[in-house]
């Protein structure tokens, strides 16, 4: 009789070494949140260009939250402006490192484009793990001092040119919306690359204003126009109106009595809370999102960083990250009839839209 053989198969062989590696990288442990962050340098995103109310506060962050992450990593500022927004979300999306080395502030207008219905936009926002919001006050229509509009009745009676980013970018959106609820003749030219080139814009005389900019934003970036009376301000939108403009108008109350339009104010208003919020991409694992939201919210409260933001007039108003989550998924509970009224009322109509023409 054959004796049988005692020693070990080839195909034993192989499994017994494969379960030593498996035990062996399980018996690895994960790099932890503070050594990934450990002289790391980071970058922050910004979808607009340099020197307005995103890169004012995006740059003032980058400035400071390094101090309250473990590691102390540096971070560069980047601005990457085209079509409202969306190149920057985008890329962040798509293109930009998954592991939380890539910090950016979105466009306010964002989740409200995306939930309308998000044409040019590669990703969904739901999956973005937001950090916190840094600001949000409301959005205001205003008017050059040298434009013929005066007033909302000015506007509703007469065509008022006014200046926007691109169409994904909230201040087009409510744009359209104020025409349809409130009956404005405001004719939007868009593709302009941020809030200097508007400015300019204004004061040359190319427009007579902007379709909307947050009230935070204006004195952040133009001190001097709201203390000289340059501007006047002519729908405010919000849930409840700013201190400082009790005599402008909220969108919302503009339109009591229909509920048509109520509902799609409410949309609106809610959409403007998401503010100046800040994000890292899917994916990143949850033990750098935990810390990143623990030093925005340290950050926040810091004296120095407080006191540079006074100086930049930046006012900072913030939520936590769980709390700008929940109004996001708030925003995207609407209900689908009412997307499809808000839709309507936020598309643009013959005449409503030029594209700028570039003059460089």
């Amino acid at each position: 009789m054959k004796p049988i053989s005692t020693a070990p198969s080839r195909g034993r062989i192989a499994l017994s070494a494969l379960i030593s590696c498996v035990l062996a990288a399980q018996a690895v442990p994960a790099r932890s949140a503070e050594s990934f962050y450990d002289g790391r340098q980071m970058t922050m995103l910004v979808p607009y260009g340099a020197g307005g109310a995103y890169d004012i506060l995006a740059r003032l962050l980058a400035r400071h939250i390094g101090n309250h992450i473990a590691g102390a990593p540096s971070f560069v500022a980047i601005n990457m402006p085209g079509a409202g927004g969306l190149k920057a979300a985008n890329h962040f999306a798509n293109v930009a490192p998954h592991d939380g080395s890539v910090m950016a502030i979105m466009s306010q207008g964002l989740p409200l484009y995306q939930l309308r219905d998000g044409k040019g936009l590669k990703t969904d926002v739901r999956q973005f793990n937001w950090i916190g919001n840094m600001s949000y006050s409301n959005q205001m229509m205003a008017a050059w001092y040298g434009s013929p509009v005066k007033t909302l009745d000015d506007a509703k009676r007469k065509e008022f040119i006014i200046a926007a980013t691109g169409r994904g970018a909230i201040p087009a959106q409510l744009a359209a919306a104020y025409n349809y609820l409130v009956g404005t003749k405001l004719r939007i030219i868009w593709g302009y690359r941020g809030s200097q080139q508007m400015y300019m814009a204004m004061e040359s005389g190319e427009v007579e204003g902007r379709a909307t900019n947050t009230w935070a934003g204006y004195r952040a970036e133009k001190p001097d126009w709201v203390a000289q009376k340059k501007l006047n301000f002519l729908i405010q939108v919000g849930t409840r109106k700013e201190p400082d403009l009790p005599e402008v108008p909220l969108l919302a109350d503009l339109v009591k009595g229909d509920r048509e339009r109520e509902g799609i104010a409410r949309v609106l208003s809610l959409a403007v809370m998401v503010g100046r919020p800040i994000a890292v991409a899917p994916g990143v694992p949850a033990d750098r999102i935990a810390l990143l939201r623990r030093a925005f919210d340290e950050t926040l409260k810091d004296p120095a960083f407080l006191a540079d933001a006074k100086r930049a007039n930046s006012e900072i108003r913030s939520m936590t990250g769980a709390e700008l989550t929940s109004l996001i998924d708030e925003l995207f509970a609407t209900p689908k009839p009412l997307i499809a009224k808000l839709n309507h009322a936020i598309s643009p109509r013959e005449g409503e839209f030029a594209e700028r023409r570039q003059k460089n």
